[in-house]
């Protein structure tokens, strides 16, 4: 039997009955086709079972049977993808996820009929958060943005799990690579800390390693869902990924998870974890998951320190681009002639003695007078990567984008990384974005006008854009006949979406 349209949701369209002979038959004719061929058939099976009407007890052990192929498939999809040229690398990279995807979704939709027979939804639970896992790594290889749609099926199952006391219930997994971790917290907690590991930050040769790496530390993970006076990271069980708490003895409330990831960033500092990193990323990740407490043990007390202001927002970001470049304009149209004090005053590249944020320069800059932000105070450190400040007054929020102002220097554009409180202040450390700053108008969703924050540097191109629905290989023109390709996600949160992107003329 052959598939009519894959469209279709009637169960006379799908290539096999719901029998394991019939499946074990169809199966075999797969295994004569080329990967990708064999994986365009089974994406397209997939896509139906999503939507059939069929009765979940007979689907149910047919999806779990399905599972290492479509795993076999899409591993095999993903590492072929990594010898193609970009453009067809990139097809073949969305067909690997999208087989983890539809497979896992339609064990959801089993699972959410209520028609299963009690004793097999924690079973059907269980593989569908190891497929979610996997779908997760495949996307980070390829540095997608996080499903919205998977985090939300995620937030579902860990409820109906929690609430059957079925977490810690040991599963006992009926192929290799979903047998560990070996419970339904132990997956979650997987999922969950691959998520805040941040895998699209890295390289691409370390997103498998840190995949290993979250497997078999998530018995280190510690969450809780009652209310908890300063987490590392929590979760809101809605549609998005866990995030770093929003500041400094900030407090979850009631429907989220708190999440503490002290004990495991402390273990790899100790060395008691081994792993295929490479010592520099360990020490990356570490950082992170202590909540960068040896940055703020690094900070010098001593004068000079330095008043600023902090001006958070992508929207404060785009104002003082947005005035920039009207001034700019101005003065083309006006025919003047500027100065090399009034045009490096519009540029956001610093020179090379203003590198350093904490030494002086010379020439006026533009100030934020007439917009929101907070003073801050920058204190000496022995990073070189990180901006650390001392604010009583801060409001913002850790994730978070904005512009970082002195007097005499050129306005920074920063990221929030983590917030540390001490009695009636906070320390913050910053993560300053390197390159030359432009902005322009694009057209957002509904046809609505949006403005895209682009960074050049020598190496690379960025764009922070509003947060919103993007998709990698698409698209984007610039006012100036500029388009830009999106490439790669490398952050997506409440605040903005960072891509990395090529310039096409």
């Amino acid at each position: 039997m052959h598939i009519d349209s894959p469209f279709m949701t009637d169960n006379a369209s799908l290539p096999f009955q719901l029998t394991h002979e019939s499946m074990a038959s169809w199966l075999k004719s797969l295994s004569s086709l080329a990967p990708a061929v064999a994986a365009n058939q089974l994406n397209l099976t997939l896509k139906q079972l999503v939507r059939t009407d069929a009765d979940a007890n007979a689907l149910l052990p047919l999806l779990i049977n399905l599972s290492p192929l479509a795993l076999h498939l899409s591993n095999s999809l993903a590492n072929l993808a990594r010898a193609e040229p970009q453009g067809k690398a990139y097809k073949i990279a969305k067909l690997a996820v999208q087989l983890l995807r539809h497979l896992s979704l339609a064990l959801c939709r089993a699972i959410e009929s209520k028609q299963l027979a009690t004793e097999t939804v924690p079973t059907a639970i269980f593989h569908a958060l190891h497929l979610i896992g996997y779908c997760q790594r495949n996307s980070a290889l390829f540095y997608e943005p996080p499903s919205a749609t998977l985090w939300k099926k995620t937030a579902l199952l860990y409820q109906i799990a929690e609430k059957k006391n079925w977490l810690q219930q040991e599963i006992a997994g009926k192929f290799a690579d979903l047998k560990q971790p070996n419970s339904i917290e132990g997956v979650v907690k997987r999922n969950l800390l691959f998520a805040i590991f941040a895998p699209n930050r890295y390289a691409v040769a370390e997103i498998e390693p840190l995949f290993k790496l979250a497997a078999i530390t998530q018995p280190l993970l510690e969450t809780s869902m009652q209310p908890s006076q300063g987490p590392d990271f929590y979760w809101e069980l809605k549609d998005s990924e866990p995030c770093p708490a929003k500041r400094g003895h900030w407090q979850t409330s009631r429907g989220m998870m708190a999440i503490c990831t002290q004990r495991l960033g402390h273990a790899l500092r100790l060395g008691e974890i081994s792993s295929e990193l490479p010592q520099t990323t360990v020490s990356k990740l570490t950082q992170h998951l202590c909540c960068y407490d040896q940055l703020f043990a690094t900070v010098d007390l001593k004068p000079p320190i330095l008043p600023a202001r902090f001006f958070p927002g992508l929207g404060s970001v785009q104002a003082y681009l947005a005035s920039q470049d009207k001034l700019s304009k101005i003065m083309r149209l006006s025919g003047q002639t500027a100065s090399r004090n009034v045009l490096r005053d519009m540029s956001l590249v610093p020179l090379e003695h203003e590198k350093n944020f904490y030494k002086p320069s010379t020439g006026h800059v533009s100030n934020f007078n007439n917009q929101p932000g907070f003073p801050v105070t920058l204190l000496r450190n022995h990073s070189k990567q990180f901006v650390v400040a001392e604010s009583s007054e801060g409001a913002f929020c850790t994730g978070d984008i904005g512009m970082l102002s002195r007097e005499q220097q050129a306005p920074r554009l920063m990221l929030v990384r983590r917030q540390a409180a001490f009695e009636d202040t906070s320390l913050i450390a910053f993560e300053p974005v390197i390159g030359e700053l432009s902005i322009h108008d694009i057209a957002g969703d509904g046809g609505k006008t949006v403005q895209a924050v682009l960074v050049t540097d020598e190496n690379h191109s960025e764009v922070f854009l509003p947060k919103g629905k993007y998709a990698l290989e698409s698209k984007i023109a610039l006012p100036n006949g500029t388009t830009l390709l999106l490439k790669s996600c490398l952050e997506f949160n409440e605040y903005y979406a960072r891509f990395r992107v090529t310039l096409d003329s």
